[in-house]
């Protein structure tokens, strides 16, 4: 019988803390207290309008325009400054700069796609299915396997207005799946981007960038195309050498650190997206959005099932039709109706190599298909009500309806189809000028589960104008993906001896579906702070919070007998709950305009409540880092010159798709320099940016079983864009 497997082993944790860590942290910290000495010292002449900075407004929290200290939930919002000064390729670089959040590159040896994976507090994969992700409100994870593959979202970073990333449950404002964190991604205007604009970026790793955009305007239409070519040859590897015994237990990994190993994960993405803007009349806007993209992507060989699945390409098309109308009835009332389509296609084929049976039986290869197809409808309605001078209301109903179709994920059950009904509210209630109530609800109906509420109170009293303090209470739902629910996966092969069938097919199950998996469940407490210091140059933002996570959704391995297949397949079981309790530290510093320091800490635990405990357990546990740190300094030297400066740590984590094996953590220090080249009818910027200077890092897992080892290196590129009428 095919033996189809992953490989677990035990390990010896030998993880060591990296010597040059304290060094690192102190001479950045150095760097930082000499930067921000200069800056005092000489800083840029500005007018005193440059030098008063806004308290920033956030629309994600509740959809009312709200002060992120008036927010009924900590919010971080990244600005077009910071997301440039980042000198960030993807979205989750910029994410870095959260607090709680951590990156990784999953690269790995189970025969998938190298996926950018962002997370918060723990609890996933490589799917990261418990964040909600949204653009300009749309939602985009993929309905069938979860999560989001950030390589192929056919957006450009350079179109993008900020990220605002609510941490904690959201649900009664989006629904399920805003789990534990929600990213909505927000772009820009169309009227902000008049005239052409193009940028290349090239470097090492193969890295060979194009972004060229066009803005116009006719009357009250304002439009923009943006087209997009990204193209790098992934991580570099270091080849691992394993000692096996004969039933392939690990004895021992050898590294020889001047050897390379082929990692097969070069990615070549290709989009474009659009936008209008129309302003119907003074009463009426209405917004059109699209996108279509395609990403070619190399698919290192499924090291730890015998090499069954090969090394191959898949191909993924994205493609998202949007529209939004708003319009106001009058001074207290407007409305806002919008529909969205996502599509995604991905397609996968290749041929095993050759399996031996044995028994007279002819050896054969398997025909392998690991595309699929999803897609999701949207249509929502949204109204906004000034019921008083002290009381603001919104309140909607959505109609959502996802289909997926996979010949491996979701093995003879064709096509399935789920609908969700959606109505929700929130409110925000001044009781009086030192308090303010923020209440809301969402009412979740699922065909195929049972009907659901996440309901969210906050309390944010105000101290003075500078300070306020913030308590609430939340609860949320995250329904199972597609996969989890009706996942079916089998391998099968009629068998022939000579070349003549012998009336026997081997079957080999490896995912049976669960028509009883329930929602996972979160009830988040949380104590907020915000204070403004140094005449509002100085920003605090302290959340301390403690969830309760129930029943978790993951996989586990139970007998199954039938007339085709006797042996062992994964099942999808709400198995597990655990506690989250920690204290996260946002901070803006703008002392003047030529600088800007911003960077967070964050300290975090995670306790299994599984009794008696298990192997789970400790996974659990282990799934997020204890403390994370970021930092970015931002520096305008003068008209022509600026400069910018990224500090990244995470402490040890594994993620769940890669227990058992070495904790990994990261230190990684970024450099952009830039200068400006002003012309009369052009603007044009030249920057130089290095990352990962400091050692190389394994964000992912640091001892892979088998495959080779990937590792985040020096990487370095130049920048140059022009934008001119």
């Amino acid at each position: 019988m095919i033996t189809i497997m992953s490989f677990h082993k035990q390990y010896n944790d030998n993880t060591k803390t990296p010597r040059y860590l304290a060094a690192t942290i102190s001479s950045v910290i150095a760097l930082t207290l000499s930067t921000i000495a200069l800056t005092l010292s000489t800083p840029l002449q500005a007018t005193e309008d440059e030098l008063f900075f806004e308290m920033p407004v956030v629309l994600s929290a509740s959809r009312l325009e709200q002060p992120v200290s008036e927010a009924p939930i900590a919010v971080t919002s990244i600005d077009r400054q910071i997301i440039e000064a980042s000198g960030a390729r993807t979205i989750p670089e910029v994410l870095r700069l959260v607090p709680g959040i951590v990156v990784g590159n999953s690269n790995n040896e189970w025969g998938e796609e190298y996926k950018l994976v962002v997370a918060y507090h723990g609890h996933t994969n490589q799917y990261s299915k418990q964040m909600q992700v949204l653009i300009d409100g749309r939602s985009i994870y993929e309905p069938l396997l979860g999560g989001v593959n950030w390589n192929m979202i056919p957006i450009n970073i350079e179109d993008i207005e900020r990220i605002e990333v609510s941490r904690g449950p959201n649900a009664s404002t989006y629904g399920s799946n805003s789990f534990l964190a929600v990213i909505n991604i927000i772009t820009r205007h169309a009227s902000e981007d008049p005239g052409h604009y193009a940028k290349l970026r090239a470097g090492n790793h193969d890295i060979a960038d194009l972004t060229y955009r066009y803005g116009g305007s006719s009357d009250d239409l304002d439009y923009r195309v943006t087209m997009t070519s990204q193209n790098d040859n992934g991580l570099d590897a270091r080849k691992n050498i394993s000692t096996y015994d004969v039933d392939d237990n690990v004895l021992a990994y050898q590294y020889s650190y001047y050897e390379t190993a082929d990692n097969h994960d070069d990615t070549n993405t290709g989009a474009i997206d659009y936008r209008v803007d129309y302003q119907v009349n003074n009463d009426s806007h209405l917004t059109y959005q699209g996108g279509y993209g395609k990403t070619t992507m190399d698919i290192n060989e499924n090291f730890s099932i015998g090499g069954i699945r090969p090394v191959r390409d898949s191909d993924t098309t994205n493609a998202h039709q949007f529209l939004k109308l708003e319009n106001t009835i009058d001074s207290k009332n407007s409305f806002i109706v919008q529909y969205y389509y996502n599509r995604q296609d991905k397609v996968d084929q290749s041929i095993s190599k050759i399996v031996q049976v044995g028994g007279g039986i002819d050896d054969f290869t398997l025909d392998l298909d690991f595309g699929l197809k999803s897609e999701r409808h949207n249509l929502e309605f949204t109204h906004y009500n000034q019921t008083t001078d002290n009381l603001r209301l919104i309140w909607g109903i959505s109609a959502q309806q996802d289909i997926a179709k996979s010949a491996f994920f979701l093995t003879d059950q064709g096509t399935i189809r789920r609908e969700t009904y959606r109505l929700f509210a929130n409110a925000e209630w001044q009781i009086n000028q030192k308090n303010l109530l923020n209440f809301g609800t969402l009412i979740e109906d699922n065909k195929t589960l049972d009907t659901e509420v996440s309901p969210r109170l906050a309390l944010i009293h105000k101290f003075n104008d500078k300070h306020s303090v913030r308590v609430g209470i939340s609860q949320a739902i995250r329904s199972p993906f597609i996969s989890e629910e009706f996942g079916n996966t089998v391998f099968s092969h009629d068998l022939t001896s000579g070349g003549t069938p012998i009336g026997f097919t081997l079957v080999e199950q490896q995912i049976i579906p669960n028509d009883k998996l329930e929602h996972e469940t979160i009830i988040s407490r949380e104590i907020g702070y915000f204070g403004q210091f140094i005449n509002d140059k100085l920003f605090f933002n302290v959340r301390l919070f403690h969830d309760r996570l129930d029943d978790l959704i993951q996989t586990e391995t139970v007998p199954v007998a039938s007339d085709s297949f006797d042996g062992e397949a994964g099942i999808h079981k709400n198995v597990d709950s655990t506690d989250v309790t920690g204290v996260e530290i946002e901070f803006d510093f703008r002392p003047d305009a030529s600088f800007r320091f911003f960077g967070n800490v964050s300290f975090l635990g995670i306790k299994s409540n599984d009794n008696p405990r298990d192997l789970l357990s400790e996974e659990f546990e282990n799934s997020a880092p204890k403390r994370t740190a970021s930092f970015l300094a931002i520096k305008q030297f003068n008209e022509l010159y600026s400069g910018s400066l990224g500090f990244y740590y995470a402490d040890e984590m594994l993620w769940l798709d890669v227990p058992n094996r070495q904790p990994s953590s990261y230190t990684a220090m970024d450099i952009r320099i830039s200068r400006s080249i002003r012309q009369s009818n052009s603007t044009s910027k030249l920057s130089l940016i290095l990352k990962n200077l400091l050692d190389e890092y394994n964000d992912y897992h640091q001892l892979p079983n088998r495959g080779p080892l990937a590792e985040n290196n020096l990487t370095g590129f130049i920048e140059y864009s022009i934008s001119f009428q």
